[in-house]
């Protein structure tokens, strides 16, 4: 049965960490994915940046970095830009390390973000069981990479979206946020809200906190509370 972890590292625990910090501005990193070519891996991340300035920085001082043999924009989306990361010979061939553990130990990102002024990267992984993913983080310790264990959810599970929610818990979620629940005074009540679910009070309470933890978590809340 499949595990899904999440995890915080810092920053300067790796290589793909040191080398896409950003120091100031409103940089949001996001890894795509990763594509195994000639036995290393491939990165693909998603930036969001507040202004042209601030992007082109960051362009310039992840191209100034030695691990990075090429840093190159392929597309983009509203507000943010797609890039592909090939790194030099040093780094694609070093056999330690997190992104090697990675590739190692048949892990797979499901998500990992950072945020310009963090000093820490959240990760969602998944891997083949409870064993896999302590072998993975053994690996890691060895070479030096310590991390964080946040949370470990076991699969199968319902599929989650980005931020790790279930249709089911985003429902909830979006339905409180619009229906007023978050506003103060409270224009709703969880029992109102679950009426209009079709469950108990108790469940749907059960589901939102679920999913505001969820939510907290995917989205640095512990990069916040250690700020």
């Amino acid at each position: 049965m499949t595990v899904t972890a999440s995890i915080g590292i810092e920053a300067d625990r790796f290589d793909l960490g040191r080398a896409l910090a950003a120091d100031d501005g409103d940089v949001r990193v996001e890894l795509a994915q990763f594509v195994p070519i000639d036995g290393g891996l491939v990165p693909y991340c998603w930036v969001d940046a507040g202004t042209v300035d601030e992007r082109e920085a960051f362009e310039r001082a992840v191209r100034s970095d030695d691990r990075i043999a090429a840093f190159a924009r392929l597309g983009t989306a509203p507000e943010r830009f797609l890039y592909r990361i090939e790194w030099s010979t040093a780094v694609n061939n070093d056999d330690g390390g997190f992104l090697a553990a990675l590739r190692d130990h048949d892990v797979l990102v499901e998500r990992a973000v950072s945020t310009a002024g963090s000093a820490a990267w959240t990760f969602r992984l998944r891997a083949l069981d409870r064993e896999a993913l302590g072998r993975f983080q053994r690996t890691c310790e060895d070479h030096g990479v310590a991390f964080t264990v946040r949370r470990i959810t076991h699969g199968p599970a319902e599929t989650t979206d980005r931020y790790g929610l279930t249709d089911k818990q985003r429902e909830a979620l979006v339905l409180a946020f619009d229906e007023g629940y978050f506003e103060v005074p409270r224009e709703v009540s969880l029992t109102e809200l679950a009426d209009h679910v079709g469950i108990s009070r108790q469940a749907y309470t059960r589901r939102l906190q679920r999913a505001l933890r969820s939510y907290l978590t995917e989205t640095g809340i512990f990069e916040l509370r250690g700020s």
